[in-house]
């Protein structure tokens, strides 16, 4: 679990507790039952809530990465543009995203970018790609990895 999803969990459990703070008197329940146990009450409830959709929504929570279709391609030939990439890769599946990397104060492209295939599938044809001519220039094609894995 990353902190974007504890975040997450501790928003909507205030969320939560706010809400219970204020549908509690129209229940009647005021009267009877503390209001500091009511919102001890609503921030374990709201917490218990979040933690499940966090569990059953965000993948990124569980796997550390959000990006399981992503391929990096490297050796792309520096006067390609992302149209042309996402061309090339499109005959192997349905292309979500292409992003080349650029850099410096000139934003001259690194000759490097990133990949984003709809499906699984899509993604281990494209792999097909890896050693392939493209505009001169033999194309390294592989899984995305994220950086804190190197």
């Amino acid at each position: 679990m990353n902190i974007g999803c504890v975040v997450k969990g501790i928003l909507a459990a205030a969320a939560l507790a706010l809400a219970g703070f204020y549908v509690t008197p129209l229940l009647g329940l005021d009267a009877t039952v503390p209001m500091g146990s009511l919102v001890a009450v609503g921030l374990f409830v709201g917490y218990l809530v979040s933690a499940l959709v966090n569990w059953m929504s965000c993948s990124s929570c569980e796997s550390g990465s959000a990006d399981a279709n992503v391929l990096y391609v490297g050796n792309i030939p520096f006067k390609a543009r992302e149209d042309e990439v996402k061309r090339l890769f499109e005959a192997y599946g349905a292309v979500k995203s292409v992003r080349l990397v650029r850099g410096g104060p000139s934003r001259r492209p690194k000759g490097y970018g990133f990949v984003e295939m709809a499906t699984t599938n899509d993604m281990k044809a494209a792999l097909a790609l890896n050693d392939t001519d493209f505009a001169g220039r033999k194309l390294r094609v592989n899984e995305a990895k994220d950086k804190k894995e190197d």
